[in-house]
């Protein structure tokens, strides 16, 4: 079953007389529980692609469907509504509050449910158990390593039990331990049936995937299964 459809997906950015096409006419299909890698080149269009999936960049042309659902059909405050409940986001970065400790910083997406205190503290609780940080939920960010961080971000993402978890080069600023961590933690979520569509630039990354693709000049060059990404151009 397809959860994802993007169909004749343009993207142009205009600044005064210039013009800048990051995605030209993209058309992918994803089926439900696929760890979908997406790499190229520095510019080839990842992350504005991962924005479209995301509700966050408005394409010049062509739609963006995920579960049947029309995103940019939607207006502003459906659009932050499908957010909240289809989508969840771990980015290179974490974005996690500096002076919220890692359970509260698990607890944001749900400030806005209608659960109680205690059902969200509960939810928070076994979600950081989840990727192994049940000694860790009263520190702060800044107590934290970098793979312990970007756990608390997983965690974060998943609290609602979105459909989709989209990550931006998640390993980007983490040593080759650490990434390892974080991609075996991923590569347990797919296998519990998560779809997930992570942006990279690391090639070993994409040995958790079951498909790649790869894109260049906002085309898609090569798409490819079973993480085989066979004679790609080496990425920057």
């Amino acid at each position: 079953m397809n959860l994802i459809n993007l169909k004749q997906v343009t993207k142009r950015y205009i600044n005064g007389a210039d013009c800048v096409t990051a995605l030209q006419e993209i058309s992918i299909d994803v089926d439900e529980g696929t760890f979908l890698g997406i790499m190229g080149p520095s510019g080839s269009g990842k992350s504005t692609l991962l924005s479209a999936l995301g509700g966050l960049t408005s394409p010049s042309s062509g739609t963006v469907n995920i579960d049947g659902i029309d995103v940019y059909g939607l207006s502003h405050e459906k659009q932050a509504d499908f957010r909240r409940e289809y989508l969840g986001f771990i980015f290179q970065s974490h974005n996690l509050i500096p002076y919220l400790n890692a359970l509260e910083n698990v607890m944001l997406p749900l400030v806005v449910t209608k659960l109680s205190s205690t059902e969200k503290r509960q939810r928070a609780s076994s979600m950081l158990e989840k990727v192994g940080l049940p000694d860790r939920m009263l520190h702060l960010p800044q107590q934290l390593s970098g793979g312990e961080q970007e756990r608390v971000a997983i965690a974060r993402s998943l609290v609602n039990n979105p459909p989709l978890l989209l990550a931006d080069e998640p390993t980007g600023s983490l040593d080759s331990a650490t990434s390892l961590q974080v991609m075996n933690l991923l590569a347990e979520l797919h296998q519990g049936g998560q779809t997930i569509v992570m942006v990279t630039h690391n090639r070993e990354n994409l040995e958790w995937v079951d498909r790649t693709v790869y894109l260049r000049d906002g085309l898609i060059e090569k798409d490819t299964v079973d993480g085989s990404i066979g004679t790609f151009p080496q990425a920057m």
